[in-house]
Order: C-alpha cells, then sequence, then structure tokens
C-alpha cells in the first residue's frame, strides 16, 4: 500500500522509533537501520528494490541505481558529478530552514522540512516551500512503513557517527588464530597489519586521523562468540587482513550490519564467490587457483600428444573440496577427461600411498591441495618427482616451500599473486624490505605478503573515501577499485559485483631451501 499524506501511521510510527532512538541512548533503531539500508542500497525491509520515477517521462529505475546514497554521499554531504549537484541533506541541513540564492529571481527562503513535507519532497518532488525540485531527482514509490522507516533515518543522517570512528582515530579489527596450529600465522599476520599502521600513522595517519587495530582470537570461541562477533560487539569500523579458512557464522552478521572486511589473509574465497557482499578478498582461493594451474597446463600441453592424466591430491575436507572442484571445472572447460582424485583424511596423509597411487595412474600432473610438510614426504617418496611431471601448488605453500624439507622442490609450480620482474624490485623484496625496517622474520610469506596488501587496499580506500569516513563509503571506494597496486600483488580489480580482486595469477616455481622466484608464465586471466 503507497502512503496516503495525512495518515496517522507514518507519524505515530515516526514518534515511537526516536523515543525508542532515546532511550537507546542515540543507537540507530530497527526502523532508522532499515531506512538506512533504503539510502544507501535503495533495498526495502522486504528485500523488495526500491522503486523511482525519474524525469517528464517518468523512466523507472530501481535498487542501487536510485539509493539516496549514489547521489546525495553515504553521508549525506552532498556530490557534484557532470554538472548535476545534489546538494547536503544531513538532518542539521533538512530540518532547519536555509536561505540561498537562486540566479533566476535572486534569494529565496526555503522553510526547515518537517515529516509531511519531506514526504512530499521524496514522494512528488516538491521542496518544503513548495517548488518542484529538479527532474534529476527521482519521484519515488514507498510503501508507507517504508517511507517511516526512510524518514527516520534521515533524522539521524549526519549524526549517527560509524561505531570505531572519533575525531583522532579509526578502530579497525582483525580476527586471527593465535592459539592452535594456524598460532604463528596469526602472529606473523598482526605483526604486519600492526607495522603498516605504524608507518602510516607516522606520516600523519588518514586525514589526521590515526589507525588503530584490535585483535582478537578467532581460534577461541567466548560464550558461543568468535572472534569476528567480538570486535564487531567492541565497535570497529572495519575488519582487515582477518585469516580465514573458509566461511564462518558471523558472516551474517557482517552481512546485515554492512561491515566491510578488507583483504582476508587465507584460503578460502568461497563465501565471495557465493554472493557475500561485505567480504573482498585480494587473492583467489582453491578453487579458482587449481583453474589457474589447469589453464597453464592446457596453454604449454603439445596439441599433437595425448591429453596428461589430471591427478588431485585433496584432503576430505571444504578446502580440498574446493581444489578439487576447480580442477574439474577447468578441465571439463577444455574438453579434458575429468581428473583422478586421491582423497585422505586430514592430518592423516600416507605419503607412501599417494606416490603407489600416482605410479599407478600414470599422472601426467599432479595437483596437490595438502600442506607444505605432506608435499615434502610425497615428493620424498615418489620417484615421478624427480622426473618431468609437473606438480600444481597453492600459493600460500610458497611461503613456506622447503623449509625443513629433504627433497627438492623444483617441480613444484606455485600459483602466485606476483612475479619476479627484470629490472625492478619484485613484490616479495619489497614485503621482505618492509619486514627487515620493522625487525620481523621472513617466515610464512604468503600469509604477510597477503597481509600487507590487506593494509595497503584498506589505507587506499579510506582515501578514496574522504574525510566524512564510514562502512559505506568504504564499500564504495573498494568497489572502485581498478588495478589498484598494492606493491606486492597483481593489479587488483574489485567492482559492484566482483569481490576477488585477482581472478588468476602468475605460476612460478622455487628451487631447494630457496625463496627465489621463477616466473614461468604471464599473467593468467580466468574467465567468469
Amino acid at each position: 500500500m503507497l502512503l496516503v499524506l495525512g495518515a496517522w501511521g507514518v507519524w505515530a510510527l515516526l514518534g515511537s522509533h526516536r523515543a525508542a532512538a532515546v532511550e537507546r541512548g542515540g543507537d540507530l533503531t530497527e526502523s532508522e537501520l532499515r531506512g538506512k539500508a533504503l539510502f544507501l542500497r535503495g533495498v526495502g525491509s522486504s528485500g523488495a528494490p526500491l522503486v523511482g520515477r525519474l524525469g517528464p517521462e517518468g523512466v523507472e529505475l530501481t535498487g542501487a541505481m536510485v539509493a539516496c546514497g549514489r547521489c546525495h554521499g553515504p553521508r549525506g554531504r552532498g556530490m557534484g558529478e557532470g554538472g548535476v549537484v545534489a546538494p547536503n541533506i544531513q538532518a542539521s541541513r533538512l530540518f532547519a530552514p536555509v536561505s540561498t540564492a537562486d540566479p533566476a529571481s535572486g534569494r529565496w527562503e526555503r522553510p526547515a522540512y518537517d515529516d509531511p513535507s519531506l514526504a512530499g519532497a521524496i514522494l512528488r518532488g516538491r521542496s518544503s516551500s513548495g517548488r518542484v525540485l529538479s527532474p534529476v531527482m527521482p519521484r519515488f514509490e514507498l510503501p508507507e512503513r517504508e517511507l517511516a522507516d526512510l524518514l527516520a533515518y534521515l533524522h539521524r543522517l549526519g549524526d549517527d557517527r560509524e561505531p570505531g570512528v572519533s575525531e583522532d582515530r579509526l578502530v579497525f579489527g582483525a580476527a586471527l588464530p593465535l592459539s592452535g596450529k594456524l598460532a604463528a600465522v596469526g602472529e606473523d599476520v598482526r605483526a604486519v597489519l600492526e607495522a603498516a599502521f605504524e608507518e602510516v600513522n607516522q606520516r600523519g595517519g588518514v586525514f589526521g586521523r590515526r589507525l588503530e587495530l584490535r585483535v582478537e582470537d578467532d581460534a577461541l570461541e567466548v560464550a558461543g562468540v568468535d572472534g569476528t562477533g567480538r570486535l564487531l560487539d567492541a565497535g570497529v569500523l572495519a575488519l582487515v587482513g582477518s585469516v580465514r579458512t573458509g566461511p564462518r557464522e558471523s558472516d551474517a552478521r557482517l552481512e546485515a550490519e554492512e561491515v566491510p572486511l578488507v583483504a582476508p589473509v587465507g584460503l578460502s574465497d568461497a563465501h565471495a564467490e557465493n554472493g557475500g557482499r561485505m567480504i573482498f578478498y585480494v587473492y583467489p582461493g582453491l578453487e579458482l587457483q587449481a583453474r589457474v594451474a589447469v589453464q597453464h597446463l592446457y596453454s604449454s600441453w603439445e596439441r599433437r600428444s595425448r591429453e596428461p592424466v589430471l591427478a588431485v591430491l585433496q584432503a576430505s575436507d571444504g578446502m580440498g573440496e574446493e581444489w578439487a572442484r576447480g580442477a574439474r571445472t577447468e578441465a571439463g572447460r577444455r574438453e579434458w577427461p575429468l581428473p583422478r582424485v586421491f582423497t585422505y583424511v586430514p592430518g592423516q596423509f600416507d605419503a607412501a600411498e599417494a606416490a603407489r597411487w600416482l605410479e599407478g595412474t600414470q599422472a601426467g600432473a599432479v595437483l596437490f591441495s595438502g600442506t607444505a610438510a605432506e608435499l615434502s614426504a610425497l615428493l620424498a617418496r615418489w620417484e615421478g618427482a624427480r622426473g618431468r611431471v609437473p606438480v600444481y601448488a597453492p600459493g600460500l605453500l610458497w611461503g613456506v616451500a622447503g623449509s625443513g624439507a629433504t627433497a627438492d622442490w623444483g617441480q613444484v609450480r606455485f600459483i602466485h599473486p606476483s612475479a619476479p620482474v627484470e629490472g625492478r624490485e619484485s613484490g616479495r623484496q619489497e614485503l621482505e624490505a618492509f619486514l627487515r625496517r620493522h625487525g620481523l622474520a621472513p617466515r610464512n610469506l604468503a600469509w604477510q605478503m597477503n597481509a600487507y596488501a590487506s593494509a595497503r587496499l584498506l589505507v587506499e580506500a579510506l582515501r578514496r573515501s574522504g574525510a566524512d569516513v564510514s562502512r559505506a563509503g568504504l564499500v564504495s571506494a573498494l568497489e572502485s577499485f581498478q588495478d589498484v597496486d598494492t606493491g606486492v600483488t597483481g593489479p587488483v580489480t574489485f567492482g559492484s559485483q566482483g569481490r576477488v580482486g585477482l581472478r588468476g595469477g602468475f605460476i612460478v616455481r622455487t628451487a631447494g631451501g630457496s625463496r627465489e622466484l621463477t616466473p614461468l608464465s604471464d599473467w593468467i586471466a580466468l574467465s567468469p
């Protein structure tokens, strides 16, 4: 049902919502939060898109195309583009009289808006003075309750300071494994993020605000709440560089509260592939990396010879399934026979059994997704490792390649976000110089590289979003990224639909205990 102006229901709803806001100490009420979703994304409480009609012809636009924040800015300060100026509509401006200059008729007064006149502006394009608003201002079609939600939020627009934002600092969170088997990784990622923030703060911060990092141990649950949930409860502006090995239950809170997670460090981008809006990955997860491996193998295959037998070794867990799924997908696209798969229980890899299986399948290429220790054990046992059979492994294993290994890693090809380039410092060298400046050991290099890129991307997003920082502004800034240089990866591109910044990779090789990389390919870009 569309609003009937003068109906008491809307104004009664607004009164109760504002009373609740006062009782809650200024937090946004549920109605105001729904209004904020309309304002920022053009999505109503039912999930239906906002509908607006533009110009004399009444051209229909929906959803994000007519979201208020698209033109007026995520904080309502107003924006100008292409000669069209969308005015400041923050509450302090809307609900106060304005005297302004009109080139055609001199000065004119615009009375303060109240709820009925603001509803008239939204629905019929009439200002509080009765003037007809610009034809570029859509005339919206809103059910009564959704109009009430939007009006409720407009009363708060500009004074609803984002969590983690103060006059002199911005507080971010990272959920990291500080205990358990990945504790060393968590500590290394934490150290890189803190060092990157320190360098930014030494240069004056971002728009005069210092960056502060709060960390929670994501390997522990406290009263059933994981590290991400505890950080959200503490009131951080956004999350950055959290270590992830797959989707989490708390991801639903990121979506519901519209909290961006900037460039998590980890093995899985499954959440991004399945439509998550708030998580922006740098490096592709195992499924996309396996596709890069098969594409590289296909590009180097001699067409007159028979297709090589693809052998996939995977643990029987979510990450192993991602790896095998990517290999099957890309093999199918190339019309190759589907890979043969060796599956093992996580933590119970039998290198001798796997080596016998590979010999029996006469594998022409191996895609391995286990741990570095498991791969070392396989290379030591398998005769094919000393021949010409290529072994492909995820990029994160590069950071520990050869650590404590007795086998030669020369046959292993890693899917990597950057490659050495002759004549200039590579991403690895930039990272190692950064680590030296801060007295950090280059231990888990691939994870540390991802964390460094995470911090760089966050700072760039903050600078693009402007001094009036907000979660919505950060998301918009990230969506604007086109070939952004992190210094340690390939150019990162997001978009309104994309949440994996590098949809592809380089193939690189190392040898023995050395971390020196040799590029084996140019950038391999994946099509959807």
